[in-house]
């Protein structure tokens, strides 16, 4: 019998006893795959010692794909059903500012009490069922669960837990037959969009929505019954499940991930692993509870590293005191290179079904996709129906094939992904239309035509193996592993003008403005430009960075790490060897980021929680590392006699005055917040030449944006 079929009994309960010794055959085996149609229900057994019981107060779960509330229940040996939902269970910050269940986050941490008398001496089952599919979910995990006392300690030691291993795991069907018939069912089979009834067919495969050869369900390690189970979801049979999971099994390629732990996710370690590792991300167990607990590996990241793991390293004022005396310019010199993949942050990105497509774009437009540029610039292929806009630029994937050859050149791929980010906006200007009324069915078609591409360009970077050529793409300052492209930004819904509110992405502004900042983040931590800035690309950085108070408008939850790490790749956005006489890829000051952001009134929320001494050094580090760099040049350089071109971008009153020139004016401000009266009165000798030369060359204004 097929490990899928065995799946039912993998699932029974295992008993465990408090305090004897464990093997793996009586631990209780985690992730609990809750996977089915609706009703479903997994079981796990566990033993208590006399008089440990009575001080069970409630049961702690972590729940990874809880989408929408009451989506699950639990039972404890003969209770109700308890429902699931963000008013049954208690939430811990920061996952319920960001909506809890529901809400932006696709993994929680919950808490759901128990009625005195709930849990016994002797042997308790816990029941988990999945109650009913919204049309796009089928099944959800446990990843952890315990049982909590008055206090708030666990009462389940981690050796009454094993994790399953997915190394040990085995194709349904081994032999060779299944495994060609589980490929050919993966590129062709006719499929349902979902398991609801009287649900109509799909244009689209399973390799049209996922990787084409099915490497991100290996990569991630999407279990045998969690592929049977999607792919009956679909309308196939299990013997078709179990063939495309035998498929994807036997598949020759590295599986560091999980479905849960979101691809990319930051955090120490992860550069000294293989690049193959990278899309598998730091894990959960290193998503921030505090985003100020970021701050010791922001400071340190020049000196030594930070031991231990964000479960045990949380920061009290008094270390944020202490972190003030190691802060120096250094951490902010435009010409240095802040690594924002070796930085933990409290903001938990997207896991892979988060990046996957709910329609894809030919179910979504039908023939206007199918025959558009954009489908054309990924692999050329188009439907027989109607007349192809093909184009005469070379697809992605055959300009990709051709990089393999070791004499061929990779520096034209950044252009072909900026043709296909070009495409995409153009496909969907034909729905699109500013101002226009929107509603949640047209949001997901638009969103998930950019989660259509992000995908694809997941699948070429890896299929390629593209994210450790950097150096070759851009040169030798680039980063040792990066994206060469910006369609993570290109998957925020504000690219595709998806407003906030009822129609946004995920129903609410609160989502929206998270897929936005997860989105943005993402960007962050794959390319934040290699030093090649050029106007307003790769990364439009005041709009990016502005974004930070539109999510803070939702949440409430102050980011000024995550924040610090954004401004500081602002500055080194640009080549190093570039100056103000370059002024579309050159430093350019008054076109970026600048140190008023830490002493704005509009952004004093964000960094309100700072103690006084560590916001006074790392304002003084701003300014002074800011300063220097200016003064690399003299002010002529900015200011040339033939005038400047007209800056076709400022922005937004709301976002404060964080850009655009005349920081000088700011220099008493800057000595209330503490900074040095000798770097205040450089900055205002330093503004004291400079509108002088503007005025003499009649510049308009002291940020010399055009010449009169």
């Amino acid at each position: 019998m097929s490990p899928s079929r065995l799946f039912p009994a993998v699932l029974a309960a295992a008993a465990i006893s408090m305090g004897s010794a464990r093997t793996t055959a009586d631990r209780v085996l985690l992730p609990i795959e809750v996977l089915g149609a609706a009703g479903t229900t997994v079981s796990r057994t566990i033993t208590l010692q006399d008089g440990r019981a009575e001080s069970v107060r409630s049961l702690w779960l972590q729940i990874h794909g809880l989408r929408y509330a009451n989506q699950a229940s639990v039972q404890v040996n003969s209770s109700a059903w308890m429902p699931l939902n963000n008013s049954t269970v208690s939430i811990p910050e920061p996952a319920r500012s960001f909506g809890g269940i529901g809400g932006g986050f696709s993994t929680l941490v919950m808490t759901l009490s128990l009625p005195n008398g709930t849990v016994v001496p002797g042997a308790n089952t816990l029941r988990f069922r999945f109650n009913q599919t919204d049309g796009i979910v089928s099944a959800y995990r446990v990843l952890a669960f315990n049982l909590l006392t008055s206090d708030g300690s666990k009462l389940l030691p981690p050796d009454d837990f094993v994790q399953d291993a997915p190394e040990t795991w085995a194709p349904p069907l081994p032999d060779a037959a299944s495994i060609r018939a589980g490929r050919e069912l993966w590129e062709t089979a006719s499929l349902a969009a979902n398991s609801l009834p009287n649900s109509p067919r799909i244009q689209a495969r399973c390799a049209d929505c996922h990787a084409r050869d099915g490497r991100d369900l290996k990569y991630f390690n999407f279990s045998n019954a969690s592929i049977v189970d999607r792919s009956r979801f679909h309308g196939l049979s299990t013997l078709q499940g179990e063939q495309i999971a035998s498929y994807i099994r036997n598949l020759p390629l590295p599986s560091p991930g999980r479905p849960w732990n979101p691809p990319y996710q930051p955090g120490p370690g992860l550069d000294e692993q293989p690049v193959s590792n990278w899309a598998a991300g730091a894990g959960l167990s290193w998503v921030l509870d505090r985003d100020m607990d970021a701050l010791p590996y922001l400071i340190n990241q020049q000196g030594a590293r930070v031991n231990g793991d964000a479960a045990n390293s949380p920061v009290n004022l008094s270390t944020l005191r202490e972190l003030a005396g190691k802060i120096t310019p250094d951490l902010f010199r435009p010409d240095g290179n802040l690594n924002p993949r070796e930085i933990p942050i409290a903001l938990q990105l997207p896991d892979w079904s988060g990046w996957l497509p709910r329609v894809h774009p030919k179910d979504a437009w039908g023939p206007d996709f199918a025959q558009s540029e954009f489908a054309a610039l990924y692999d050329g292929e188009t439907q027989p129906e109607g007349k192809s806009k093909r184009t005469a630029r070379q697809p992605l994937r055959a300009l990709l094939v051709a990089t393999q050859s070791s004499d061929r050149n990779v520096r034209p791929v950044p252009a072909a992904f900026d043709d296909w980010t070009q495409a995409r906006r153009a496909f969907l200007k034909r729905f699109v239309k500013p101002k226009m009324e929107w509603w949640p069915a047209l949001t997901d078609k638009v969103y998930s035509t950019q989660l259509w591409q992000l995908v694809k360009t997941w699948e070429m970077m890896q299929e390629f193996a593209l994210e450790g050529r950097g150096r070759e793409i851009f040169g030798s300052l680039a980063d040792s592993r990066t994206w060469c492209n910006t369609i993570p930004a290109e998957t925020a819904p504000s690219s595709a003008l998806i407003p906030d509110g009822a129609a946004g992405v995920g129903g609410s502004a609160l989502t929206n403005e998270y897929f936005m900042a997860a989105w943005y983040e993402l960007q962050i931590v794959l390319n934040s430009g290699n030093h090649q800035h050029r106007d307003r690309a790769p990364v439009d950085w005041v709009y990016v960075i502005g974004r930070f108070n539109d999510l803070h408008a939702q949440t409430h939850q102050p980011e000024p790490a995550r924040l610090l790490v954004a401004v500081t790749k602002a500055l080194q956005s640009t080549d190093p060897r570039l100056g103000p006489g370059d002024y579309r890829q050159g430093w350019r000051p008054e076109q970026n980021i600048d140190p008023r952001i830490l002493i704005s009134p509009v952004w004093e929320p964000i960094f309100k929680p700072l103690p006084v001494e560590l916001r006074r050094a790392l304002t003084a580090s701003l300014l002074s590392a800011w300063m220097d760099k200016n003064l690399q040049y003299p002010v002529a350089k900015y200011l040339p006699m033939g005038g400047l071109p007209a800056r076709p971008y400022a922005p937004p009153q709301a976002y404060g005055e964080i850009s655009g020139g005349s920081v000088w004016e700011a220099a008493q401000q800057f000595r209330d917040a503490g900074v040095p009266a000798e770097l205040a009165r450089r900055l205002q000798q330093w503004g004291i030449a400079y509108s002088d030369r503007a005025a003499r060359l009649q510049y308009a204004g002291n940020s010399a944006s055009s010449k009169k």
